[in-house]
Formats: C-alpha cells, sequence, structure tokens
C-alpha cells in the first residue's frame, strides 16, 4: 500500500524564536552611562584643582619659604635704595607731596613713619634698627626698612583693582572650564557614536540583518569595521544556511519518496528477481544520499572554517603531472596539461587543491566535447590554475551562480550532468582559504574556463 507523502519543509526565515529573542533597551544619545562618568571626572578635575590651590600651594610655600621670603624682599629693594637717596634732599612738604604722588599713580603703597611709632614684636624692631629689611606679615607683601636714622619706611601690600582680581580669578580657571568645556564634548560626540553602534547591534540582534554601523568620522575607531565584517559574514552565514536548508530538503525529497515507494512495492509482491530489483534501486538510493551528505558535510567545513591551512611549497608542473594521473580513470575525455618551466614553487594546501582540480576537471567532463585542458602559471603577485574545456559554455549572467551551493544549470536534476550543485560551491570555499578567488571566462577553445587565484603573499604569512 502507498503512504502519503510528507514533504520535507523549512522555515523560510532564520530569525531567532520569539521565546529566545533578545531585545535591548533603547538608548538615547544623551543616555546617562557617559554622563555620570563625566561627572566622576569633572568633580574629580574640581577636586584636584582645589587640593593644588589649598594644599599643594601653601606645602609649596612652606618648604621654599626662605628662598620666596628672601626673593620678595628683593623686589622692594629698588624703591629703598631709591627713597634711601631721595629723602635726604626733600623738604617735609615735598616728601609728603612725592609720597601722595607715588600713592595716587602706584599699587605699591608707600609712606614713612618714626621708629618709635611702629608697632612691630621686638625681634622685628631689633632687624629694623640693624638696618635689615623685614616682613613681618608674610605672606602678605608688607616690607619694613630703614631709609634715614629714625625713619621707616612701608612698602605694601600690593593692591588689585576688583576687575583685575575678577580677571586673574576667571584666569586661573580657565583651564578647569577649558578641560571641562572638551571633556563634555568629547563625551557627547563618544556617547552619539556608541549609542549609534549599540542601536546597530540591537537591530542586528533582532533579525534585521542588513543594518551597518555608521563608518567614516561616526565610526568608533576600528570597532565599527570589525563589527560591519562580522555582520557581513553571519549575514552571508544566514543566507547560506537558509539557502542549504531549503535545497537539502528538495534534494532528499526524491530519493526519500523512491525508498518509500521501493519498499511498499516490496511488500506488495512475492517475486525475488522483483524484490532484488528493488533492494538494488534502494541501495543505490541511499548511496546517493550518503553521496551527497558527504558533499554537503565539506561543503559546511570549508564556509564556517577559518583559513588555518597546511601550506607546502609544491613544484607546480609535477603536482600538475601527478594530478593528471590520478584523473585519468575517472573522466571520459583527453586531458592535456599546459605548465609553466620546470621548477616553477607554488605555496597551496596540496589535498585541499587536489580537490578544487578534480572538481573542476569532472565538471568539464561533464560538458566538453573533445578537450579539457589543465594548466597553471606564477607571477611575483598572484598563483594562477585554470581548467579549459571546448563545450558549449556557460550562458551570460549564469556564471555568478554556480559557485552557490546547490546550483546547477541542468534543472532536470540529472546526476550524470548536473550532480548536486555543490562541485563549484566546494571550489569556490577551497579559493577562499587560500584567500584567493575562481572566475569564470571564455577559453581559447571555445568553451568554459575556470579560473583559480590566489596571492604569492598570504595574509598569516
Amino acid at each position: 500500500m502507498m503512504t502519503n507523502d510528507k514533504s520535507m519543509h523549512c522555515n523560510d526565515s532564520i530569525t531567532p524564536p520569539k521565546s529566545a529573542k533578545l531585545t535591548l533597551s533603547k538608548s538615547h544619545v544623551f543616555g546617562k552611562t557617559m554622563f555620570k562618568q563625566f561627572i566622576r571626572m569633572y568633580l574629580a578635575l574640581i577636586a584636584l584643582f582645589f587640593i593644588y590651590t589649598k594644599v599643594a600651594e601653601p606645602l609649596f610655600y612652606d618648604l621654599y619659604h626662605q628662598e620666596i621670603y628672601q626673593d620678595h624682599i628683593h623686589d622692594y629693594e629698588t624703591i629703598v635704595i631709591l627713597l634711601n637717596k631721595l629723602y635726604p634732599t626733600q623738604t617735609s612738604e615735598q616728601w609728603q607731596k612725592l609720597l601722595q604722588d607715588i600713592n595716587a599713580t602706584s599699587n605699591i603703597p608707600v609712606k614713612t613713619m618714626p621708629l618709635e611709632q611702629l608697632n612691630l614684636p621686638e625681634k622685628y624692631l631689633r632687624q629694623i634698627n640693624l638696618g635689615l629689611p623685614v616682613m613681618p606679615f608674610y605672606p602678605a607683601d608688607v616690607h619694613f626698612q630703614l631709609i634715614a636714622p629714625n625713619v621707616v619706611t612701608q612698602i605694601g601690600p600690593m593692591g588689585d583693582n576688583e576687575s583685575v582680581a575678577v580677571i586673574y580669578l576667571l584666569l586661573k580657571l580657565l583651564p578647569v572650564i577649558l578641560f571641562g568645556g572638551f571633556s563634555l564634548l568629547w563625551v557627547v560626540s563618544l556617547q552619539y557614536r556608541l549609542v549609534r553602534l549599540e542601536n546597530s547591534v540591537n537591530s542586528f540582534s533582532q533579525g534585521k540583518f542588513n543594518v551597518r554601523a555608521p563608518s567614516g568620522i561616526l565610526a568608533l575607531g576600528n570597532l565599527n569595521l570589525v563589527f560591519n565584517q562580522m555582520a557581513e559574514r553571519l549575514n552571508q552565514l544566514f543566507k547560506s544556511k537558509k539557502h542549504l536548508i531549503n535545497a537539502v530538503s528538495h534534494e532528499l525529497r526524491s530519493p526519500i519518496s523512491r525508498l518509500r515507494f521501493q519498499l511498499e512495492m516490496m511488500g506488495d509482491t512475492s517475486d525475488d528477481n522483483q524484490r532484488n530489483l528493488y533492494l538494488s534501486g534502494m541501495n543505490d538510493d541511499i548511496d546517493d544520499m550518503d553521496k551527497m551528505v558527504h558533499e554537503l558535510l565539506s561543503y559546511t567545513k570549508l564556509e564556517e572554517a577559518e583559513p588555518l591551512l597546511q601550506l607546502e611549497i609544491i613544484d607546480i608542473s609535477s603536482w600538475l603531472y601527478k594530478q593528471q594521473q590520478y584523473l585519468f580513470p575517472e573522466i571520459n575525455t583527453e586531458m592535456t596539461v599546459n605548465t609553466p618551466a620546470q621548477g616553477s614553487l607554488v605555496t597551496m594546501e596540496p589535498q585541499l587543491m587536489s580537490r578544487l582540480l578534480r572538481n573542476l576537471v569532472s565538471n568539464a567532463d561533464k560538458y566538453t566535447q573533445t578537450t579539457i585542458v589543465i594548466g597553471a602559471s606564477v607571477d611575483a603577485l598572484q598563483y594562477k590554475l585554470w581548467v579549459d574545456d571546448d563545450g558549449p559554455g556557460i550562458p551570460k549572467g549564469k556564471d555568478k551562480y554556480l559557485f552557490e551551493a546547490f546550483t546547477r544549470l541542468d534543472t532536470s536534476r540529472n546526476k550524470n550532468t548536473g550532480g548536486y550543485g555543490l562541485g563549484l560551491a566546494i571550489v569556490a570555499q577551497i579559493a577562499r582559504q587560500h584567500y584567493g578567488s575562481v572566475n569564470i571566462s571564455r577559453s581559447e577553445y571555445g568553451g568554459t574556463r575556470m579560473l583559480v587565484t590566489w596571492p604569492v603573499k598570504q595574509p598569516h604569512e
């Protein structure tokens, strides 16, 4: 009896199920996280500024007290010398007029007084009597010194205009203001770029696989570039997996249906010859599926693996002649070799390249008429390996699809010509493993040339 054929199927998309869907909170340009970091940094900057002005500066003055003290005294020595020379030459009225003029035009107040009117501690009075300068209110810059017997001059304290004092304060605060403003702009810019990148990651995690992070001045160093490369790779893998799942379901449907049909027919017949015929057909279908699974596993392994090749330096001429001998029993067409001079060395993974050449020759053998030519060349930049045939060629516009898995020019699914549609896909993956590519062009024999190129200097070397 026949049972209903349950067709295999697969989902049309690879978006995560709702139960496993990752949902990230929406971020804003003026988010809290970066501004918390900025506020902490800015408060630390202000704290350091006040620590410097209130602790470091006084400590500095204390450590170098004597040097600074003497420097302040020397600042007023010129005025003392002038007053000392002028005092004996001036009358009392002239002297008072001179002091008034000085005080009216200078920020350094100057006055004189009898020594007995000076109210200072005894130790300072003794120094003054000895003719020594004193600054009893240091660090306040008030200077006392004799300019004549029993006459003391007081110089200072230096005065400041109120507007000048404000400007001086602003100058002291200017580094903090400038650094704070620059830091704010930097944090806002960083926050904006981080949020743009975060939103791109968020969208990608929700299944929008075409979303990419901003580039150019909006990029966050190389992070955006790395994310975009990862996203592109993942997007290609998702598309490839979807295509593979759909293709495998179609490829397996026919042999499974034939197996089910032959199994049911075996139950309906008692003829041993007929039963053996059905068993033979079932065995062929199982072999067919086994070959397809083997090809699929090879393709998947090459697609997902990073290039970790065991590279060897090979004499390409000798290698091609050996491959020709290996391939002769597998093809039905005459094959010739076009090689460079002996001693032309090529860096490659021999086993993978043997698989690549075998797939190219097998593909050419299905369509060629009389001739297959394999060849290679070496120059300073790249290696080349090609397979020519004299078949009908590949229709224009269809060559770009041939390296996708389960893609065949023969839509009849005849295994004698169409195969499984994995041979050229494996070729493309092996070329990628060597950081190279495979291209299709017209051969000089009128058919197709499959040309594989890969660089002499590979990135990991």
